[in-house]
């Protein structure tokens, strides 16, 4: 019976269950019907536009597929802020390419002679297995493969074969050049962490006891390293009367590595920096509050068309707090600050959100700015001019443009090569935009002869009429080499002078 019971009371706890169910779904899904119609109500028509063409393109769009949302994102950032390159969407905080950890060998390279110049050595691999700056690489053999041999391959080719996906335990067996002296070394890729701050010149009688380092980026931590150096020569009773920091090529970083370095030696009171909004708003300052870390009497700072950003702001705090001169090149001009919001799924948007002011010196208008009399300025598209300017401008010996692949070598490359051949060629004849870049490359090639003795050299132009592979990897090697001089021969001026 009892049996009997159960079963005819078990139709009516779920007919009753069941419409309370159906009740709450019906309040649940028009509450929620609401809200969203509400949310969507809520919008402005801009706002309905963009959620309506991205549904468009998700739903129906021909050639549509997976990563829509990551490229509307990009596009969104990239198209509103066509004249801000400094504001965009990544699908990762790493690509946003603020670390200065990195996977590889542990080198910085550049094209050069048909193979690769280590112009820098990290804290990686190829330290470790006592690779040097300067040396060249020619070729490689990737595990049992078949020699990879650089100079028969074009720039591009090589760097996309030594960045390919392999095996952490892949060996790299490289053929190398040092001095005259050919070697091989084998290295693995690893991780590696980029050199931040570099002794150039150490402190010494003969120079004054000046101390000369470069700063290669303000992220990581390059005041704490600094500070390093600066404590390791003090501690063993070495004196340090002048400052050389080498600032070019620093496109910047972060603002508080760079407010933090200028606190080590700009004096009390000096201004480091404001922002300041789209209103002219200040929305931050900061000031130097307490007596430097470090007492040195003279400061010298290097620039170049390509410091940017953090080390412009740390330069204006320097050449206004401090007994400092600036040497080089007109910066580049960056005077605005970004930051960042990562959203749930980890993307990333960077976007400007101010202007960066610094101070100017006393008794000093820069730009001719008549009306300022707050004493502060914004170099935003103007960059700091040099108090001692370097010539002639060597810069663009260190980039040699693409001679390789086109038959229309553009107006930039034509221009790079005349201005060469003045540079190399003790001529009474100087090369101007009027002479014919096919006669320049044959000038280049008789000459490159003449001091390499390559058969090569004496076919400037390939089967297809374009500049030849021997001649342009000699191209690239001279182009280096005068920039190295120069570049060195300019930063000793530096120290010897004052």
């Amino acid at each position: 019976m009892e049996s009997n019971t159960e079963k005819k009371r078990l139709p009516r706890i779920g007919l009753i269950g069941i419409g309370i169910i159906t009740i709450v779904s019906l309040l649940v899904g028009g509450i929620g019907g609401f809200l969203i119609y509400r949310s969507i109500e809520g919008l402005n028509d801009d706002e309905r536009k963009i959620i309506d063409e991205y549904r468009i393109l998700e739903d129906e769009w021909l050639f549509g597929d997976e990563d829509i949302i990551t490229d509307a994102l990009s596009g969104l950032a990239s198209g509103i802020a066509s004249e801000d390159s400094f504001t965009f969407y990544t699908s990762t905080m790493e690509e946003q390419n603020l670390s200065v950890r990195h996977l590889g060998f542990g080198f910085s390279s550049r094209t050069y002679d048909g193979g690769l110049y280590l112009s820098e050595i990290h804290d990686g691999t190829a330290k470790k297995a006592g690779l040097r700056e300067g040396d060249v690489l020619y070729g490689v053999q990737r595990n049992n493969e078949e020699y990879y041999d650089f100079r028969e391959h074009k720039p591009d080719a090589v760097q996309a074969y030594l960045q390919e996906d392999g095996h952490d335990e892949d060996n790299y067996t490289f053929h190398y050049v040092r001095n005259g002296e050919e070697g091989e070394v084998t290295l693995k890729k690893g991780s590696y962490e980029e050199n931040i701050v570099t002794i150039e010149e150490e402190p010494t009688l003969l120079n004054q006891y000046t101390l000369a380092l470069r700063i290669a980026i303000f992220l990581g931590s390059p005041t704490k390293e600094v500070k390093r150096i600066l404590d390791t020569y003090l501690s063993q009773g070495k004196k340090i009367q002048r400052l050389v920091i080498d600032l070019r090529g620093n496109g910047g970083g972060k603002v508080n590595e760079c407010d933090a370095m200028a606190r080590l030696f700009v004096k009390k009171g000096t201004l480091i920096y404001e922002l300041h909004d789209q209103n002219d708003n200040v929305i931050e300052r900061s000031t130097q509050q307490t007596d430097p870390t470090y007492d040195i009497p003279k400061f010298d700072i290097l620039l170049d068309k390509n410091s940017a950003s953090a080390s412009e702001t740390f330069t204006l705090a320097m050449r206004a707090g401090t007994d400092c001169a600036i040497h080089g090149f007109t910066s580049y001009g960056k005077g605005i600050a970004q930051k960042f919001h990562t959203f749930d799924d980890g993307s990333v948007i960077r976007y400007t959100y101010a202007y960066v002011y610094g101070p100017e010196k006393e008794n000093e208008t820069l730009y001719d700015e008549a009306q300022d009399d707050d004493k502060i300025l914004c170099i935003q598209g103007k960059g700091i001019v040099p108090d001692v300017v370097w010539t002639p401008d060597y810069q663009w010996l260190a980039t040699v443009p693409n001679l390789l692949d086109s038959l229309a070598i553009s107006e930039s490359g034509q221009n790079y090569v005349l201005n060469l051949l003045n540079e190399v060629l003790d001529e009474d004849k100087t090369y101007r935009s009027d002479y014919h870049f096919v006669d320049a490359i044959k000038d280049f090639s008789a000459y490159a002869y003449d001091i390499y003795k390559e058969e090569a050299l004496l076919q400037p132009f390939d089967s297809k009429g374009r500049v030849s592979l021997p001649l342009f990897n000699k191209i690239t090697k001279i182009s280096y080499d005068l920039y190295v001089r120069q570049s060195d021969a300019l930063l000793e001026d530096t120290i010897d002078d004052r």
